[in-house]
Formats: C-alpha cells, structure tokens, sequence
C-alpha cells in the first residue's frame, strides 16, 4: 500500500471514531452519565487534533481552509438574524472574498508528502554524501529550525536553546515532547540533538519531522517566514 494510501485509511478510522464519540456524548447527556460524557469528550478532543494534524500533512492549505469555512458559516448565520439589515452587505462582502480565496486554496495542487518531495529528496541526498546539511528553518525571525547533517549517523540538531528560550519559541513542554521522541542535550544543554541510523528510511524520518512541525511546535504549513535550504 502507497504511504498516501495509508495516511488516508488512517485519516477515515479516525473520522469514523470522531463521529462515533460524538454519538457517545450525546448518548450520555441524555441519559445524565456527564462523567462518561465528559470523559468522551476528552478523547474527541484529542482525535480531532490528530484528525487536524493528519489532514494537514495531507494538505498543507487544510488549516487556513477550516479557518475560512467557518468564518463563511458564520457570516451566513449572523446575515440572516433580526436587526442586521445595515450589516448585510458587510457580510456579503466577507462571505464573497472567504469564498473567492477558499476556492483558490482548493485548486492548489498539494503535494503527497509533509513537505513536498523536496524534502525526501534532500534526506536521500544528505544520505549519499551529494549534500552536507540541511536546513528545515520554521521561522526565521525566531531562529527556530532544524539542522540535519549525515556523518556516521543523520543528526537532527536544534540549536540556540537558550535563545529560543529567551524569545518564548520553545518551553518545557515542547522539550520534554523532543526528548520523548530521543533528543537529548549536548553537554552544555546548549542544543538538542537526536542521532538516526544512516540506513534509517527516509519514511521514517519525514514522520518523525511531521512530529516535530505538527504536533511540537503546531506549524500548520511551511510557508512565510519559513523555508528549506541546503548546502
């Protein structure tokens, strides 16, 4: 099965326990069981996250895309309610230009993979010697990125803690999220690190980076002050 396949099947039985909890909540409510309620409610919330991080790998746009739909719904409600005849065309107007850039959005061809192909084939090269690094930068005025070197192993470094720190790009919480998946710090807990197998596939790899962007630090698209560079 294709990776796209499978991000797919994973993003319908993830769909499919949404909706089903949904019915579970609901279920509960009514018959007053609020601490079952409650406790399904806790798990929609996490699948929905999931959900969300998931849709966004496969489409990068998703985030800005949910954004403008509900925007869209909102105007449309708030247009027909009593005493916002003033307020119409201001709410046509928001309703035509949401619908005009959603629609832009939608005729973006998004690629297969978290980050375009680019990225695979950059950690394919970094492999074999053809590229020394490469810089995954999520925003550049923070400073806040990932460097990726291959020597006896591919190394995933995010430097300048301290700084990152200071500017409120990183806390506790995002650290204990890195060490979680095996970055550590370097002797003077200047940086964080993480050593991967050379014959480590390159799948792998672009998954533990989607980790990093999507549910670490909660980066919805590459784009703006973000970019991809190598050396």
């Amino acid at each position: 099965m294709h990776d796209l396949d499978r991000l797919k099947m994973l993003i319908g039985l993830y769909q499919k326990e949404a909706r089903d909890l949904k019915k579970l909540i609901s279920t509960g409510i009514k018959e007053w069981e609020y601490m079952m309620a409650d406790y399904y409610a806790q798990r929609l919330r996490q699948v929905n996250r999931e959900l969300q991080i998931l849709q966004t790998i496969l489409d990068p746009d998703y985030g800005e895309k949910q954004i403008l739909i509900r925007q869209i719904t909102h105007c449309k409600k708030n247009r027909s309610l009593a005493g916002q005849k003033n307020l119409r065309e201001l709410y046509e107007q928001w309703i035509g230009d949401a619908e005009k850039k959603l629609e832009g959005l939608n005729s973006n061809v998004n690629p297969d993979s978290p980050f375009s192909r680019v990225v695979a084939d950059l950690l394919e090269k970094l492999k074999r010697k053809e590229v020394q690094k490469v810089v995954l930068m999520f925003d550049s005025e923070l400073d806040l990125g990932i460097i990726i070197t291959s020597g006896r192993k591919l190394c995933l470094r995010i430097p300048k803690i301290k700084t990152l720190r200071n500017r409120n790009a990183i806390g506790n919480h995002q650290i204990s999220l890195l060490q979680r998946m095996g970055f550590q710090w370097d002797a003077r807990e200047t940086l964080l690190y993480l050593g991967l197998e050379l014959n480590t596939l390159t799948n792998q790899v672009m998954e533990l980076l989607s980790k990093i962007v999507f549910k670490v630090f909660i980066f919805e698209e590459m784009g703006g002050k973000s970019y991809i560079s190598y050396s």
